[in-house]
C-alpha cells in the first residue's frame, strides 16, 4: 500500500452499487463534525462498497458535513443529538441496518482499493471484525499497537447484523466513549459470535490536530482537563459494566485509573 495513494485528490464519483447490488451491505458512520478529508473518504467508500443505505448518526454537526452528505445517494440521517453517547448512538445505527452482514466506519477513515473484497473473504470466519490500520499523519506508519494489543479498536470494521443487534440490545445512554469497541466486541463474544483481526487489508486512520492540541513534536494528544476526566471515567465504568474482566481488560482498567490520577493531579 503506497501512503497517500489517492487520499488528496478527488476523483469521479463511483457508485459500486449500480454494478454490485448482489454484494450489497449497509454502512453506519456516528458524525459530530468531520475533517476535511470527508468528502474524498466518502468517494472512497462508495467506490469500494456496494453501498445499499449509508446510516448517519448526527450527534451534533455544525460544520458542513451533512451538506457534503446531500452530495451521495441513498443517504439516511438519524437524529442522535440527545444522546450523550457514542455507544447509544452506534447501537440506533446498528438497529436499522437490514442487510446480512454491514459495515462501520469512522469519518475520518479512508479506504483504499480492494478493501472490501478483501474483508468480504472473512464473513464465513467471523461475525464481527476489523483490519490493520495504517495512522495518517504526515507521514503514514502501521499502528503496531493496535496490530498486537488484544482488545478491539473502531475504524472500520465488518459484522453479521443479526448478532450485533442482539449483542448491542443491553447498551443504556450512560458510559460507552471511546470504549465502544472493545465493550461492543465483548458483547459479540458473549452471544457466541467469532470477533478476529484480518491482515490482508488495512485503512487509512487520518488524526488531524489542531494547533492548540499539540503539546510537543511528537504529537501528543493534549485534552481539555475536564473532558478528558469524564471520557476516562466513563471507559471504565463502561468497561465494568459491560464486560467480563478478562486480563487484557484489568491492564486496560488500570491504565485508565492510572491516566484518570494524573489528570486529575493536571493543574
Amino acid at each position: 500500500m503506497k501512503p497517500f495513494t489517492g487520499l488528496f485528490n478527488k476523483p469521479e464519483f463511483i457508485d459500486r452499487y449500480n454494478t454490485n447490488k448482489e454484494q450489497a451491505v449497509d454502512v453506519i458512520i456516528p458524525i459530530v463534525n468531520t475533517n476535511g478529508l470527508f468528502e474524498r473518504n466518502l468517494l472512497s467508500y462508495y467506490k469500494e462498497i456496494p453501498i445499499r443505505t449509508l446510516f448517519v448518526g448526527d450527534g451534533g454537526c455544525v460544520d458542513d458535513s451533512l451538506l457534503i452528505l446531500q452530495k451521495f445517494p441513498r443517504v439516511k440521517i438519524l437524529n442522535c443529538r440527545e444522546f450523550k453517547t457514542l455507544g447509544y448512538c452506534i447501537k440506533k445505527l446498528i438497529e436499522q441496518v437490514e442487510t446480512e452482514f454491514f459495515i462501520y466506519l469512522h469519518s475520518d477513515t479512508f479506504l483504499p482499493d480492494g478493501w472490501f473484497d478483501s474483508m468480504r473473504t472473512h464473513t464465513g470466519e467471523f461475525d464481527w471484525f476489523e483490519c490493520r490500520a495504517y495512522s495518517t499523519i504526515l507521514a503514514v506508519y502501521i499502528d503496531s499497537y493496535e496490530d498486537t494489543a488484544k482488545r478491539a479498536f473502531s475504524g472500520s470494521q465488518m459484522g453479521r447484523s443479526s448478532l450485533l443487534k442482539n449483542a448491542v440490545k443491553s447498551i443504556e445512554d450512560d458510559y460507552l466513549y471511546r470504549n465502544e469497541d472493545i465493550v461492543i466486541r465483548e458483547l459479540v463474544e458473549r452471544q457466541g459470535g467469532q470477533y478476529g483481526k484480518v491482515k490482508d487489508t488495512s485503512y487509512y486512520h487520518e488524526q488531524i490536530l489542531n494547533q492548540d492540541m499539540i503539546e510537543s513534536v511528537s504529537i501528543n494528544k493534549k485534552y481539555d482537563r475536564e473532558k478528558e476526566t469524564r471520557m476516562l471515567i466513563w471507559q471504565i465504568r463502561g468497561i465494568l459494566k459491560y464486560t467480563p474482566l478478562k486480563p487484557y481488560l484489568l491492564k486496560i482498567l488500570i491504565a485508565c485509573s492510572l491516566r484518570l490520577i494524573k489528570t486529575r493531579l493536571r493543574k
